[in-house]
């Protein structure tokens, strides 16, 4: 009897715990507070959206956007719901602090009745389901954004040194030249040298026809 009591108490322990990442909240909907569904995703706002739509995607399904909302129309598919419904998504930033943290509010309703809520599947309700596939494809996403900036960091990093490298060999062929400048510049030293010489000596002599 103690070892059921105990097995209870540990499966009901382990149900509070998978559900606890998805909990209700309130939200303003069309100008009406209701009560929805809500996730906490670690990754910024635009990568979950993303990630949302990736996942709907997957199903057959695009969303129609309406302030801030993603309106998935006529979403027919046991995973969401277990009868015809019009699923509403919403993601916002955690808070201010927390940008890199998302808020996800969903909901479901009638096709083309958003005031007559749909019961949810209970996959929707688990942290392995709905939460658990957004996440993954949330990080996956920002996997992808972040390969793809890096990418960019390296073309941007080789592109520097290319240019680099250019400026090398413009710069030692400017050094060539001056270097050829140079040694022209000594010869025409010691040429000039000779002529200085020559032109103080004719000095030289003139004074002294002068002084005779």
């Amino acid at each position: 009897m103690r070892r059921l009591f105990l097995l209870v108490l540990l499966q009901s322990f382990f149900t509070i715990y998978v559900t606890a990442q998805v909990s209700e909240g309130e939200i303003e909907f069309n100008k009406i507070k209701r009560t929805v569904k809500t996730i906490e995703v670690g990754q910024e706002p635009d990568i979950v959206e993303q990630a949302v739509k990736a996942k709907m995607l997957k199903h057959g399904y695009k969303p129609t956007e309406s302030k801030g909302w993603l309106i998935f129309k006529n979403v027919n598919d046991p995973e969401f719901s277990d009868e015809v419904c019009d699923l509403h998504v919403k993601v916002e930033r955690k808070s201010r602090k927390e940008k890199e943290s998302s808020i996800v509010y969903f909901f479901a309703s009638k096709p083309n009745d958003h005031a007559t809520p749909t019961a949810l599947a209970g996959g929707m309700l688990v942290a392995e389901g709905f939460h658990g596939h957004i996440t993954s494809q949330a990080n996956a996403e920002k996997l992808e954004r972040d390969i793809k900036a890096q990418e960019e960091a390296v073309k941007k990093s080789e592109k520097k040194y290319d240019d680099l490298i250019k400026d090398q060999a413009s710069l030692e062929k400017k050094i060539k030249n001056l270097q050829d400048e140079l040694e022209q510049n000594k010869q025409k030293q010691q040429t000039q040298t000779q002529d200085v010489e020559n032109q103080r000596k004719v000095l030289t002599e003139l004074k002294a026809k002068r002084n005779s």
